[in-house]
C-alpha cells in the first residue's frame, strides 16, 4: 500500500480516544482531557501494523514572550508574570517499505507556563494535534463550544521600554555633490571659459555666488543641473 492508503487504513481503524487525563483547575474544580499519552497508546500499534513511521521533522519558534497580569483584591494588586512560546512544527508520515514516500502536515501551537515548561508545552500539544488531524481521531471536544477565557495578559514592560528608549533622529540627508559631479562641473566650466587661474579665479567665485556657495563642493545637488545650464 502507499502513505495514502496506509493512513486510511489507520484512520478508519481508529476509534474515539478516551478522556483520561484529570486536569486541576482548582482545589475544587477538574476537567478530563485528553492526554499526548492517550493518543500514542491509540496510534502507535496500528502505525507498527500498517508500516508507518511518524515524527516531528522540522520546528520553528514564531514567538516566544514574557507576559504579565494583574489582579486586585481586597485592595492588593497581584502581578503574575508568565512565559509563552509560540511554535510551527512541520509532523511528517513515512511509508516505511518507501522511506521516499510520505505526506506532511503543519501545526500550530502555544506553551504557557510560569516557569521552564512553556515551550515542552508548545511542543506536546503540536505533536499531539499533528496526529489527531492527520488521523481524524476524534475526543468528543470543540473548542467553538466555550468562550476563551480573559486574562488581560500583556507583554512585560512593554509601555516601560517605549518611554525609556531615546528617539533615534533620522541623520540628514546629504544634499552635495559627488566628486565626479564636481569635475563634471568644473570640466564643463573650462571647455566654456578656461582653466580656472589667473583672473577667471574671481569670474568663477563670482558665478558660484548665484548659488549661494564660495566652492564647487558646496554646491548642492539639487542644484547641479542649474548650474551645468547656466555655465
Amino acid at each position: 500500500m502507499n502513505i495514502f492508503e496506509k493512513m486510511a487504513a489507520i484512520t478508519a481503524e481508529l476509534q474515539t480516544v478516551a478522556k483520561n487525563l484529570t486536569v486541576q483547575q482548582t482545589k475544587t474544580t477538574s476537567y478530563k482531557a485528553v492526554s499526548e499519552r492517550d493518543i500514542l497508546d491509540a496510534v502507535k500499534p496500528l502505525e507498527t501494523e500498517h508500516g508507518v513511521y511518524s515524527y516531528p521533522v522540522s520546528r520553528k519558534v514564531l514567538e516566544s514572550n514574557m507576559l504579565e497580569s494583574e489582579s486586585t483584591y481586597n485592595g492588593q494588586t497581584t502581578k503574575k508574570t508568565i512565559f509563552m512560546t509560540r511554535i510551527e512544527t512541520i509532523y511528517r508520515f513515512v511509508n516505511v517499505e518507501k522511506p521516499e514516500e510520505y505526506i506532511e502536515t503543519t501545526t500550530f501551537a502555544e506553551g504557557i507556563d510560569s516557569q521552564d515548561k512553556g515551550s515542552g508545552k508548545a511542543m506536546t500539544y503540536a505533536d499531539k494535534y499533528a496526529l489527531m488531524k492527520a488521523y481524524k481521531i476524534s475526543t468528543g471536544d470543540d473548542p467553538d463550544q466555550s468562550a476563551s477565557e480573559e486574562n488581560n495578559y500583556k507583554c512585560k514592560n512593554t509601555a516601560e521600554a517605549e518611554t525609556q528608549v531615546p528617539k533615534v533622529e533620522a541623520p540628514p540627508v546629504k544634499n552635495t555633490l559627488t566628486v565626479a559631479q564636481q569635475k563634471q562641473i568644473m570640466d564643463a566650466w573650462e571647455a566654456k571659459n578656461g582653466q580656472v587661474a589667473g583672473d577667471n579665479i574671481a569670474k568663477y567665485g563670482d558665478f558660484l555666488k548665484m548659488f549661494g556657495v564660495n566652492k564647487t563642493a558646496e554646491i548642492k545637488c539639487t542644484d547641479f543641473d542649474k548650474v551645468l545650464k547656466a555655465i
